[in-house]
């Protein structure tokens, strides 16, 4: 919906200047506080200072102040102080998390939520719970927000529609990965929605920090597999061929969760009527079952994953559609058997550049089943249809029968060990992180905060989709934006049709494995070796400079000079982009000092000398990351070109 933005003149109202901001900033906002009657205003009365405060009724019916009726401003600011103070202490006991976000419930007349934004530096930001619309009019018509309004660090969450939500705070998905602070409210108004629109900032932030984890943790392994998989990477064909090559067909997608023996039956009933993609826990079952799937997902990064696929020899009908990250054991198996797609990422291409070799690119995925449904949205497949997508632990288990991991148990089984009890012990360790969702049944079931996290994720693109989604797990937790329904009447609705065979027939014709680019590819490694190891010259120089100026900073005019030389160098890092992106991958702990420590002189404030001082060590600590994030790539570098000398080395003996 485009909105056109009224004519307004030059503000000379706190209530003009406030607007002219919002419909700036938040139209749709701004379109609903101005539809707001002045009859429907709340009344405001003066306190002993002066100032306004106002009454609303209670959960009771009881009347509530807003705010002090003797003086609301001193009141805001000892609020406000003993929410940066929480904060300081949150930070004290979780020092891998710093608080970005302040989550205020209710906005009264605001003097709160302004004393605070006041004390908050840099990105920090305010979200504000308040669905009483002539209650906020009101307060923009008698005080001027506008220099608050317009930093766009306060984002107004006026439902508790979970879509709304999360699309108001996208723009700030970054800094939730750090933390939120939960102030202790000044309300007890409206506290069901205030704790309702609680619940939901803090499974958004959950799973942003889930995502943060993920990627300090994953960073170096992740890389260290993309260039393990690089000549798999420029020898196997792209997915390009795969674009809409099923649309409008139904895609089944079947995942390991405990509801998928159900059905596994239908499914080799309808197997030639459907697109079947199968993540890799579910490839022995159904291969078990008489039903070879069309394609597999893989992306884990652990040599584990291989078992999913030992011991399978003929995989010549089956596409696998991977991750570069995925394991290479994974890699090397499979392409020796069956049809591989390696997708395009960014760090392979960056490693890459100059080659013209730029496979396509997906939505990266969260887990295998992610990453299946965005393959189905590539093939043009509707509806797209899940089986064994629990998220949750159906009859207090967390696989389907059958799977991988049950093989794998099967040694430790015994009278006292039963696979039933493997499973309990599984739901059982992670007792701390367990939660309570619904199910499709609308009663209450157990996930854990990563299924958790990978609900809300396919929640989120299941809003996105232009296909229609439908979950017939039969089990597990409930997925907003899908429709529930059993597969047997799914099979009957959507799946009668026989498809076409001879869409497959393009995996006769590709080349499994052209090794026509691996000495483009081997070059363009050498080439990172040697802009990297220039990078790591620049920051070993920096260092030394750094250190001299912290000795300097009594002497401004020396340090001015060697200011001048800094100054040099940060050029010649930033010529050199594209490596310092590269070296990046693996130096998130890099980039995490570094927002750590601004973040702490900012809380901090200090100026002048003792503030150069600060953010010189802090140059230092951060440069010297820098480097040692050089150092390790350079290693996996290293190990990268001795894939590739291996990888033609075996092509030299089969030739003779």
């Amino acid at each position: 919906m485009t909105l056109k933005l009224p004519d307004i003149i030059e503000p000379n109202t706190p209530y003009l200047a406030n607007m002219k901001t919002l419909w700036e900033k938040w139209p749709l906002f701004a379109q609903q506080l101005d539809r707001v009657d002045e009859n429907d205003f709340i009344p405001c009365i003066k306190t002993k200072t002066g100032d306004l405060t106002c009454m609303l009724s209670g959960q009771s019916g009881e009347p509530v102040y807003m705010h002090s009726r003797y003086d609301p401003k001193r009141e805001a600011d000892r609020w406000a102080q003993g929410a940066v103070d929480l904060a300081d202490k949150q930070q004290d006991e979780e020092s891998s998390r710093i608080p970005m976000c302040y989550m205020v419930d209710g906005f009264g007349l605001g003097y709160h939520v302004k004393a605070l934004f006041e004390r908050l530096t840099g990105e920090a930001f305010i979200v504000i719970s308040e669905r009483n619309i002539p209650l906020i009019r009101t307060a923009l018509h008698y005080f001027d927000y506008s220099r608050m309004l317009e930093s766009d660090r306060v984002i107004f969450i006026t439902g508790t529609e979970r879509e709304e939500i999360f699309k108001k705070l996208e723009r700030r998905a970054a800094l939730m990965m750090l933390g939120v602070v939960f102030t202790r409210s000044l309300q007890r108004v409206d506290t069901e929605f205030h704790a309702q629109v609680h619940k939901t900032i803090n499974e958004y932030a959950a799973f942003m920090r889930s995502h943060l984890v993920s990627l300090l943790g994953n960073s170096i392994i992740t890389c260290k597999n993309i260039l393990h998989n690089l000549p798999t990477y420029v020898s196997t064909a792209p997915i390009d061929m795969l674009k809409n090559r099923f649309k409008g067909e139904p895609a089944v997608i079947v995942s390991a969760g405990p509801s998928l023996g159900k059905n596994i039956e239908l499914l080799r009933e309808i197997r030639e009527n459907v697109v079947v993609i199968a993540v890799q826990t579910t490839l022995k079952p159904l291969l078990a079952h008489g039903i070879v799937p069309d394609y597999v997902t893989s992306l884990d990064y652990h040599e584990a994953s291989k078992r999913f696929f030992e011991g399978i020899e003929d995989l010549s009908q089956v596409h696998m559609v991977a991750e570069p990250k995925a394991t290479w054991h994974v890699i090397d198996y499979y392409r020796r058997r069956g049809p591989l797609s390696l997708l395009g990422n960014e760090f392979a291409n960056l490693i890459l550049r100059g080659t013209g070799i730029e496979n396509s690119i997906l939505t990266a995925g969260a887990t295998v089943a992610h990453l299946s449904f965005y393959l189905a949205e590539y093939l043009g497949a509707d509806p797209i249809i899940f089986l064994g997508q629990d998220l949750a632990f159906t009859d207090n288990v967390y696989y389907s029968p059958g799977n991988a991991l049950h093989e794998a148990w099967r040694g430790e089984q015994n009278r006292f060990c039963a696979i039933e009890m493997k499973e309990w012990e599984r739901i059982v360790r992670h007792r701390g992180i367990l939660r309570k969702v619904e199910d499709i049944h609308g009663q209450e079931i157990y996930t854990d905060e990563q299924m958790f996290t990978y609900l809300q994720q396919f929640e989120k693109d299941f809003a996105k989709s232009t296909a229609q989604i439908i979950d017939a797990t039969e089990g597990g937790a409930r997925k907003q934006n899908a429709q529930i329904l059993s597969f047997k009447e799914t099979a009957q609705r959507y799946c009668q049709k026989t498809l076409d065979r001879h869409r497959f027939k393009y995996r006769d014709e590709i080349e499994n494995y052209n090794t026509n680019r691996l000495d483009d590819a081997y070059q363009a490694l050498k080439k990172r070796i040697e802009e990297i190891e220039e990078l790591k010259d620049i920051s070993s120089e920096t260092i030394e400079l750094l250190h001299e100026m912290i000795n300097l900073v009594d002497d401004q005019l020396q340090l001015n000079i060697k200011m001048v030389r800094l100054d040099e160098l940060r050029t010649k890092v930033k010529h050199r982009n594209d490596t310092y992106r590269l070296v990046m991958f693996v130096g998130q702990m890099a980039e995490m000092f570094r927002f750590r420590e601004d973040r702490a002189l900012e809380i901090d404030n200090i100026e002048g000398k003792d503030m150069q001082r600060r953010q010189l060590r802090r140059d230092i600590g951060y440069v010297t990351e820098v480097k040692k994030s050089c150092d390790r790539l350079l290693d996996m570098l290293q190990e990268g070109l001795e894939r590739f000398d291996l990888e033609m080395e075996n092509l030299s003996l089969k030739s003779v």
